[in-house]
């Protein structure tokens, strides 16, 4: 255990633990070469005869070191005192995602954009840099006192022209790619679909998938859709909906080709949150996915003894956790700074109603396709009546035979001429037998 109050590489003096996780603990230090706070990662005991581990959290230092951007916490030094591996990064006093969820439940669509927004400025600095994450969730994002959002931990970060990643470098398997689950090849896409996961988290409170082990849960990534968020939160925007099912395509094909892209489609959701902007590609492929046994036992090497937070919330609650809740409430985050400089690349945002849902869109127009059908039906069958095409309603004969109909003539009474005449003006003819009356004189018609 390191004690309170030593001093590391003779620069860093350690003044309290405020985090563990599950390979190093993290210490609240004071830099006494330029007088600021910091917070330094020392590897922990058990680990350090592992050089397995070492040069993990060596790989992680250099990795980090190189990144300078506002939505990264920085890394400044790395070293080795006294058989004690470290690591000084970048003190940032808030607490993390995860924690600000569980506070709030859901957050709302605005702030989900704009913590979203900063978080893939950060990543996209790192891609550029050719470096993927490889364990983005909420427990590895702070939010700083003043709003500020930082990504954390490239703990399991490597080089983009790694193959693979170890299954002990793997990230969280609640937010785990698909392809990370199965042990293969993983890029930038991969961390997108991480932040379409944490994406939902935000929105709904909840991951997408959830189970009784770890294997459970990275086989729900690699076989099932997750439940779209409209189905648990159903005034979430169209479009941020849409964006989130794009991040979190099983295919890395479908998803956004980089964290620009994704940016660029969250601006626009501020501005037009129930535009149908977002595309996602056609699936090419769309073949059940099979798992053989080789891949099965492969999840359950990777994932069988994993601790889900290999490092943990990276600050302790205890040390920033007993801030009032105000501090980080929804007027925290000022999303205008993403949502005035936006309307005249996209045109203006709705007001009054005047856009429609998508949605709604295709069931109007299901409404109206079905209406027309029905409509031409009823001109075709009546032009058809008229002409005399279709039979005649309540009645088995054609429109011909009920013209030619005529009402007889009664002739009980006539004479056989009178008779024959009267029958020949309605153009009928008749067949005469004669028989005896004692009603009618002879020659008379009688019934």
């Amino acid at each position: 255990m390191v004690k309170d109050g030593i001093f590391l590489g003779k620069r860093y003096e350690v003044l309290s633990k405020i985090g563990a996780g599950g390979m190093a603990d993290v210490y609240k230090g004071r830099d006494t070469k330029l007088n600021r706070y910091v917070a330094i990662k020392v590897l922990k005991k058990e680990f350090r005869e592992d050089e397995d581990f070492v040069r993990k959290f060596r790989s992680e230092a250099q990795s980090a070191a190189g990144l300078m951007n506002p939505n990264i916490v920085n890394v400044y030094d790395v070293g080795e005192d006294r058989g004690l591996y470290y690591m000084v990064m970048e003190l940032v006093e808030g607490i993390t995602l995860k924690e600000y969820i569980e506070r709030k439940g859901r957050l709302s669509h605005k702030e989900v954009i704009s913590i979203a927004i900063q978080m893939c400025t950060g990543i996209g600095a790192a891609h550029a840099a050719g470096i993927i994450h490889r364990d983005i969730k909420p427990q590895n994002v702070i939010i700083s006192k003043d709003g500020k959002v930082k990504v954390t931990d490239f703990g399991i970060a490597k080089s983009v022209t790694s193959n693979t990643i170890s299954s002990n470098a793997m990230g969280s398997v609640h937010y785990t790619s698909p392809e990370q689950a199965r042990g293969g090849f993983s890029d930038a896409k991969s961390d997108i679909y991480s932040i379409g996961i944490t994406l939902f988290e935000m929105v709904t409170g909840e991951v997408p998938f959830d189970g009784d082990s770890t294997v459970s849960v990275a086989i729900k990534h690699l076989q099932e859709e997750i439940t779209p968020p409209s189905e648990l939160v159903p005034d979430i925007p169209y479009s941020l909906e849409q964006i989130i099912l794009k991040c979190t395509q099983k295919n890395a094909e479908r998803r956004y080709k980089s964290t620009d892209d994704l940016i660029r489609d969250l601006k626009r959701s501020l501005v037009d949150p129930d535009g149908d902007f977002v595309v996602i590609p056609p699936l090419r492929n769309a073949d059940t996915v099979i798992i053989t046994d080789e891949e099965l036992d492969d999840i359950r090497d990777t994932y069988g003894d994993e601790d889900e937070d290999e490092y943990g919330d990276e600050y302790d609650e205890d040390e920033y956790g007993d801030e009032d809740e105000d501090e980080y409430g929804e007027d925290e985050y000022d999303v205008d700074e993403y949502g005035e400089d936006d309307e005249d690349e996209y045109g203006k945002g709705r007001k009054g109603g005047e856009d429609v849902n998508p949605r709604m869109n295709k069931v109007m127009k299901i409404l109206m396709i079905v209406v027309a059908v029905i409509i031409i039906f009823i001109i075709i069958f009546t032009i058809g009546r008229a002409a005399g095409i279709f039979q005649t309603w309540g009645s088995g004969t054609t429109a011909e035979e009920s013209e030619s109909r005529v009402k007889v003539p009664n002739v009980v009474g006539m004479t056989e001429e009178e008779a024959k005449e009267a029958l020949n003006e309605k153009g009928l003819g008749y067949k005469a037998t004669y028989a005896e009356s004692e009603k009618y004189e002879k020659g008379i018609v009688c019934e």
